[in-house]
């Protein structure tokens, strides 16, 4: 799938808890399994997707509903930068779904991981789930590009820190990151411009670092660049 095509996605994506019966079609599954197989290969991840998984029907998951198909994000465990890996590569999945018409949510902690149905190897570890299907209400919040995000979020200016002018593309990429989904929509990520270099930094820790990958991510697909791995971490087009 084209950038362009996860680009719009980011505007269209909301969190799914609550599933329709409708079976995602095969044709879907099928791509999201081509593409899990391919950043897989890129990252050294072992992404899945898992159908008829129960590791949602659990009493700590009671907030989602008729949840069938899950995406394992996971890698090995002893990959220094498991985490934000799983942030930066779940979330091009994510909006892949979103641009197949497909609704998602990343879950951290309420689900359950020991199920068998998720096939996690001994030298792996499991970041994250993501179900994924059809939303009783449907899965768009948006048609366009809004001019605020659909949710609380911060400002522009809280993401940003500098010495110098701004361009217009720094300040239209941070609009890509005031919808990247965090943990508990913390969005600990700051840029830093200075005199013609950019950076990005977060607080250390496992869930701020998927964090870290999902923002990132976002920022690259508006600024048409690349971020180093790990944090502090510089921008390069």
């Amino acid at each position: 799938m084209e950038d362009k095509d996860l680009y719009n996605a980011i505007w269209k994506r909301r969190s799914i808890r609550a599933f329709s019966d409708k079976h995602i079609e095969k044709d879907k599954i099928e791509a999201l399994r081509r593409s899990i197989s391919s950043q897989n290969e890129i990252s050294g991840l072992t992404m899945e997707i898992i159908e008829e998984s129960d590791s949602f029907h659990s009493l700590k998951a009671f907030r989602f509903k008729n949840v069938r198909s899950v995406i394992t994000v996971k890698g090995k465990t002893n990959d220094p930068h498991l985490y934000e890996k799983c942030g930066y590569y779940g979330e091009r999945i994510v909006l892949e779904a979103t641009a197949l018409g497909l609704g998602t949510c990343w879950v951290a902690a309420t689900f359950n991981k020991k199920s068998s149905s998720l096939d996690i190897k001994d030298d792996e570890t499991i970041v994250c789930a993501i179900p994924v299907g059809y939303g009783v209400d449907g899965m768009s919040a948006s048609t366009d590009v809004p001019d605020a995000p659909h949710r609380k979020t911060k400002s522009v200016s809280d993401f940003l820190d500098g010495n110098t002018d701004v361009p217009d593309w720094v300040m239209a990429a941070i609009k890509a990151v005031q919808f990247a989904p965090t943990a508990m929509n913390n969005q600990r990520t700051k840029f830093h411009y200075v005199n013609g270099t950019l950076s990005a930094q977060t607080k250390e820790g496992r869930m701020n670092m998927v964090d870290f990958g999902i923002t990132k991510f976002h920022f690259e697909l508006a600024a048409k660049g690349k971020f180093s791995i790990g944090t502090p971490s510089e921008f390069k087009q």
